[in-house]
């Protein structure tokens, strides 16, 4: 099935983007004789998102880019990640970061309490299914020309999969799981270049607390990771292991 939804995927004409294209600009004589890098601005609403998730970036996300947002329907609301390097844990928060991600850093912490805001996709699942409904398409085709835009080149991220409350803790983590594998391997599948790392979360990060069971808990969220990953993505690992 995954298979055929991909090639569904790629027989509309996804106009994808030429990841071959770098976008970045060398002036060659600056600072005597070393080449100046310039990084292109993203293209799209979603890419300057998914580029830097803040308000600003992610106000205008929506219309044009298939329903895409950060979690909540009206207001902007930020869904942010606070990873406990040392304990492996993962809570959320509501706020935005303390202070902005430094994704580029050249040492990224590997103690301490780090965190980052994930940008919710709302690709959506049937119940107790790990598939794409077909309908989901647009949303998939938005997110691939996003993910290929030459201003996103060198980023990466987690595909964080989630699930309502029904069902054990361990079910829900391997759906979840599987979830974020299906939307991982469709968005390769239709020629994403950007590393993207599934990650479950299970029932952890609900959308809707007020109805554990709702529908809107089974998505699939965004978090871009810092360019040396490691204690990040451990610790977003761990949270279906405690």
């Amino acid at each position: 099935m995954k298979q055929a939804f991909v090639a569904a995927i790629l027989s509309v004409g996804l106009p994808l983007a030429a990841h071959a294209q770098s976008g970045e600009i060398f002036i060659p004589g600056a600072d005597n004789g070393a080449e100046v890098q310039v990084k292109p601005k993203p293209q799209s609403a979603l890419a300057r998102c998914l580029a830097n998730p803040n308000a600003a970036n992610c106000a205008d996300v929506g219309g044009d880019d298939g329903g895409l947002a950060f979690e909540s329907a009206g207001a902007i609301e930020y869904e942010t990640l606070v990873l406990d390097l040392d304990e492996k844990k993962v809570t959320v928060s509501k706020a935005p970061p303390p202070a902005p991600p430094s994704y580029d850093a050249p040492q990224t912490p590997a103690h301490g309490t780090v965190a980052y805001p994930s940008v919710a996709i709302t690709i959506e699942f049937d119940y107790d299914s790990d598939q794409i409904r077909g309908d989901q398409i647009t949303k998939i085709m938005n997110l691939v020309n996003a993910l290929n835009d030459p201003a996103l080149q060198g980023t990466t991220y987690a595909v964080i999969g989630h699930t309502d409350s029904v069902g054990s803790f361990g079910y829900n983590c391997d759906l979840s799981l599987r979830r974020a594998a299906s939307v991982t391997r469709t968005l390769e599948g239709a020629n994403v270049y950007v590393p993207l790392y599934p990650v479950g979360f299970g029932e952890h990060v609900l959308k809707d607390t007020h109805n554990p069971r709702s529908a809107v808990n089974r998505r699939v969220t965004f978090m871009r990771l810092p360019d040396n990953p490691g204690a990040v993505l451990q610790t977003a690992n761990a949270v279906c292991r405690s």
